[in-house]
């Protein structure tokens, strides 16, 4: 849920709803001081007509005439009524419904208003009044007044309506939002999950742009079109050093061949040089070889046998291999206890993965140093897997150089460097445990690294 709340899509509708809402209510807060203007005016426009006839009324009929039609008034109009008040010279009540000692809160132009108590539905309610005072003559003045209370309802109306709108429709934008913005999260990780088992699995694979539609179609179809000339231009750099080994192993193994026949044909004493030459040409034909094999591994697929593997016994085998080499070395290695364990694979290659693993780890630890290996349960994609864990006390390596070292050839300048090899241990490391579904990280050991090799 944060995830997705997060998400530039929700943060995207979220916004859009508030702008929404917010011109909505702008909108309806000016149609509302609209009707009321319009409310008001013809209000006002109403009681100055009422004014007319009621001075038309007194110059005729005098004020037996004006009580006779204040009463008429008041029999014929039930709702939303004029109001009347009509006093002498002396300020005395002589018609009308008004009470008399109203308190008026005086306006421009003669209008007044004013709030009187009123009996409804068997309650005392406040209503408010707008009026007008109008001198009749002869000593007489009429004030005519009318309520507004239907402006106010209306009003308070609107606003609850447009409130509870409001809400509403927040909330359900917020909710249809949320999905909308999981459903974009889910095509956006599909994308990544997609991405992450290709380059985990087979880089030769491909998105199923197909199954989706608009952008993220357009977008699986560019990564589509990113991966094709990725990998283009990786089979291109593999195929020249291919190439170059394939095409420089023949004449270093007779070159080797030669050099072993002269040294066994020259006298004791001359033998050391060539022996040197035997040397290097079998470390160049180990690179080649290693280079052809970790090619190899690359351009298959995922390993798809049914061949189980005895994780335990094979750790258990490569440690005993290297614990000479650790001795001659002053470094204790360590076997944790390991539990019974299992993996679909080829035992030659995990053994030799593990062996270039183990091998790094004892060439850097220096005298009095220690190396552990250790083997847990874990999971892998949701499934049950294994994971190996080999640590030691070495210099390690920094973290800005952990994803350059899987690079063939590649050498850790100055620390690590010092030691004889090909830069070809980790790499070969990672192109087998790819090829079995697993993969290689690298961890500080504080001090040293620890190399974690996860298998399904």
């Amino acid at each position: 849920m944060r995830e997705v709340i997060s998400s530039l899509t929700f943060r995207y509708i979220a916004k859009y709803l508030l702008v929404l809402s917010a011109t909505v209510f702008l909108v309806m807060a000016g149609l509302y001081l609209l009707f009321s203007y319009n409310y008001f005016r013809q209000l006002s426009a109403s009681i100055v007509e009422e004014q007319q006839t009621l001075e038309l009324v007194y110059r005729g009929q005098g004020l037996a005439g004006v009580s006779q039609y204040i009463n008429d008034q008041r029999e014929t109009q039930l709702l939303d009524r004029f109001h009347y008040l009509v006093s002498d010279q002396a300020g005395n009540k002589v018609a009308g419904d008004l009470p008399e000692g109203t308190s008026y809160q005086e306006f421009e132009r003669g209008w007044l208003g004013f709030e009187l108590a009123l009996l409804k539905w068997g309650e005392s309610v406040e209503v408010d009044f707008i009026a007008r005072g109008q001198d009749l003559g002869g000593g007489y003045r009429a004030i005519i007044a009318r309520s507004f209370e239907q402006a106010v309802y209306q009003g308070r109306l609107v606003l609850a309506t447009l409130v509870r709108t409001m809400v509403v429709t927040i909330l359900l934008g917020l909710i249809g939002g949320y999905f909308a913005a999981a459903r974009s999260l889910q095509r956006v990780e599909w994308l990544g999950r997609e991405m992450g088992r290709i380059f985990r699995g087979n880089p030769s694979q491909r998105l199923d742009a197909e199954r989706e539609k608009g952008q993220v179609r357009e977008l699986a179809q560019i990564m589509n079109k990113m991966l094709d000339q990725t990998e283009s231009l990786m089979h291109g750099v593999r195929s020249v050093s291919d190439n170059i080994a394939h095409d420089l192993r023949t004449p270093l193994s007779r070159m080797r061949n030669q050099l072993s026949q002269l040294h066994q044909d020259l006298p004791a004493g001359g033998r050391e040089d060539v022996q040197q030459l035997i040397a290097d040409c079998d470390s160049l034909l180990t690179s080649f070889n290693a280079v052809l094999r970790i090619s190899t591994l690359e351009s298959g697929s995922r390993y798809a046998g049914a061949t189980e593997v005895d994780l335990r016994q094979l750790l258990e085998d490569v440690v005993e291999l290297y614990e000479p080499v650790a001795q001659e070395c002053g470094v204790e290695l360590q076997l944790a206890s390991l539990p019974a364990a299992s993996c679909r694979g080829e035992a030659d290659l995990l053994f030799q993965m593990f062996a270039n693993v183990l091998d790094n780890a004892i060439k850097y630890t220096p005298d009095g140093g220690a190396v552990r290996v250790e083997l847990v349960p874990t999971t892998v994609d949701g499934a049950p897997g294994h994971r190996v864990t080999i640590a030691d006390t070495g210099p390690g390596i920094s973290a800005e150089h952990w994803e350059d070292v899987f690079r063939r050839f590649y050498r850790v300048e100055p620390s690590r460097s010092s030691q004889p090899g090909h830069g070809l241990g980790l790499s070969m490391a990672q192109a087998i445990a790819h090829y079995h579904g697993g993969k290689v990280d690298l961890q500080d050991n504080n001090p040293g690294l620890r190399v974690l090799i996860t298998l399904p």
